[in-house]
């Protein structure tokens, strides 16, 4: 995880500065409107590689081993138009996930958070946790899903592998307490009120990306310093900004600017220990890239004998 936190700041950095080419990502949902088919194509001259993902996402109904995100991205020399490697989708597609949200509670959350609270326990969930421990102190977390079985599962799981408190609720009323939240979920409606949210809060909001899901307050973010992994791709997809700018609350002006503009210096980060901090995510092509290239390159050069401890 530390690795592909620092891949986020190369992958943010190459897309805030022009450096990568990164198409628009082409999502299709099937009639059924059970699942999303994604398609997301980057590429960096001077890496000489091309990635390309291919996913699925389903969005109703529990199916016991199967899980929710599945697929592959494929590595291409950019040279010859070889591919050099395939790798499994789902893993690579957490884990990135999880580290862009390590990178901007790094930059964004408060030096002394110590409590955190987690909103969704799929594989992202997962990440989110692992990656907010790498930045952070964290000594305690606070667990919601909107299936209890599945909170209590993820807690089983994780109780041993992490020196923390986890705690599984329902009441927001112990947001109040927290100081990093990350919100992983399908959610058509806000998870939360502002005014259940301490001052100096940091939350990391990876779950939106289509315009009718929802997982924050607009008055939250009306009220809330927002960053984002690509402007563009969030004024068009995100809910959690689509909805509030249709009701008058916020502008497109009100987006303090991308996470790689803060990696290139380009924009001022938290500004008091009281202001709220939001990073709204949508998923972005070069972050599976970046680390689709660290992964095939310690391939290389142990040989093909990757260690596969080393990414989780």
């Amino acid at each position: 995880m530390e690795q592909a936190i620092n891949a986020m700041k190369r992958a943010f950095s190459a897309l805030s500065s022009g450096e990568s080419y990164v198409p628009h990502r082409y999502i299709s949902k099937l009639p059924s409107e059970n699942m999303y088919l994604f398609f997301k194509p980057a590429f960096v001259e001077q890496e000489e590689r091309i990635a390309v993902k291919f996913l699925t996402q389903r969005q109703t109904g529990l199916m016991p081993g199967i899980p929710v995100i599945q697929g592959i991205v494929i590595l291409i020399d950019s040279v010859t138009g070889e591919i050099v490697s395939i790798m499994d989708g789902e893993y690579l597609t957490a884990l990135r996930t999880g580290a862009a949200s390590g990178l901007a509670t790094r930059y964004f959350s408060r030096e002394d958070a110590r409590v955190m609270a987690l909103f969704g326990c799929g594989a992202q969930g997962r990440t989110q946790l692992e990656a907010i421990i790498c930045e952070r102190r964290i000594e305690k977390v606070f667990v919601f899903d909107s299936k209890r079985e599945a909170a209590e599962a993820f807690i089983a799981e994780l109780k041993d592998k992490f020196p923390l408190e986890l705690v599984y609720v329902s009441d927001t009323s112990v947001l109040q307490e927290v100081d990093v939240i990350c919100t992983a979920t399908n959610s058509r409606e806000p998870l939360f009120r502002i005014g259940e949210v301490k001052k100096g809060v940091h939350i990391n909001a990876v779950g939106s990306f289509q315009p009718e899901m929802q997982e924050l307050d607009p008055f939250l973010i009306r009220d809330a310093r927002i960053y984002v992994d690509q402007a563009e791709s969030c004024l068009k997809e995100s809910g959690d900004l689509i909805k509030p700018m249709a009701d008058g609350i916020i502008t497109s002006h009100h987006i303090a600017g991308e996470i790689g503009d803060y990696c290139l210096n380009k924009i001022a980060g938290r500004e008091s220990d009281d202001q709220i901090t939001v990073f709204k995510s949508v998923g972005n092509a070069i972050q599976d890239f970046m680390v689709a290239v660290d992964v095939y390159n310690h391939s290389v050069n142990e040989s093909f004998g990757v260690d596969f401890n080393l990414f989780g």
